[in-house]
């Protein structure tokens, strides 16, 4: 892959670790160098094992695991993969030390006391001091996103110009509303089904027993019709059902176990500029400021003295 094509979304997906460190970590053997940073064995190790990790969820859903044999292009393609993200992290942290922006203890602090990371380390048996570590990476990211766009800005124009391409996006779909509550095993799928029949509250059972993060809107997944993206056994379901009307049995996909519910109808409907231009324009700036800072990165990535020693 050509240095120009390494989007910096990788930089977004959670897997931000020790390997960005901006100084006092042990080093020891090194497999590379970014503009004189060395890149230690042991922090690509760390950084692969993430990978491998959220490759094995996203693919056997948490049941399975890379087979060394079986396996071996794609785990040639994550060790790959990792190379180029660790060299993207040192040419994060190279410009964080250059800008001087710092990440302090207590700011991953208060990022830590809203996630259950001690069941994350558990579960993935990492490190505290990696799990801290990708924390002050997420954190640094996102400061010098913010410092490098700070001067982005969207017009009346350019706003309206971006309404009329993507005029879809802001129209409304008819479709149904659709609740669920989604639970691991079947048994507890039809005892919290007995206690709806029985005139529980749907949402407050959602906000208890629901694995999907709609728990927190009481189940509410939107409107759902023939064009939204969810797994066919859910979607089929839930376009049957009618409105006010409960499955009668829990739906069973690759997720779990599904309780759904259906509320109103709703009719399409087209927005104006004006109805939404609060959006477009938030919408258009994000855009902006997105392209803004790969453009950035991706330059510094270009411009890098790379070496790679795994060979």
């Amino acid at each position: 892959m050509k240095r120009k094509t390494l989007l910096i979304a990788v930089l977004l997906m959670g897997l931000i670790l020790a390997g960005c460190n901006s100084g006092g970590q042990e080093q020891a053997q090194s497999i590379g160098e970014v503009n004189g940073d060395k890149i230690s064995q042991a922090e690509f190790d760390q950084h692969l094992k993430i990978l491998k990790i959220t490759y094995e969820q996203q693919v056997f859903g948490g049941t399975g695991k890379l087979d060394e044999s079986k396996d071996k292009e794609t785990i040639e393609r994550l060790e790959e993969q990792t190379f180029k993200e660790m060299v993207l992290q040192k040419i994060l942290w190279q410009q964080a030390k250059e800008q001087g922006i710092k990440v302090s203890d207590s700011e991953v602090d208060k990022i830590i006391e809203q996630q259950d990371y001690k069941k994350f380390l558990e579960e993935s048996g990492l490190e505290e001091k990696h799990f801290r570590q990708e924390m002050k990476t997420q954190i640094l990211y996102w400061k010098l996103h913010d410092k490098v766009t700070a001067k982005t800005t969207v017009n009346d124009e350019e706003a309206k110009a971006y309404y009329e391409e993507n005029i879809n996006k802001y129209n409304e779909e008819g479709g149904i509303q659709i609740s669920h509550i989604l639970v691991a095993a079947e048994k507890e799928a039809r005892d919290i089904l007995a206690k709806l029949n029985d005139g529980a509250d749907f949402a407050e059972m959602a906000r208890q027993y629901s694995n999907c993060p709609s728990k927190n809107q009481g189940g509410d997944l939107g409107v759902v019709n023939e064009n939204s993206n969810f797994v066919p056994e859910f979607q089929e379901a839930a376009l049957k059902l009618q409105p006010g009307e409960l499955t009668k049995e829990p739906v069973k996909t690759e997720h779990g176990y599904h309780l759904i519910k259906a509320g109103d109808k709703k009719e399409a409907q087209n927005k104006s500029f004006e109805e939404v231009k609060n959006s477009v324009m938030a919408d258009l700036n994000n855009e902006k400021k997105d392209k803004a800072y790969n453009d950035y990165l991706n330059n510094l990535y270009e411009k890098a003295e790379i070496k790679d020693l795994r060979k």
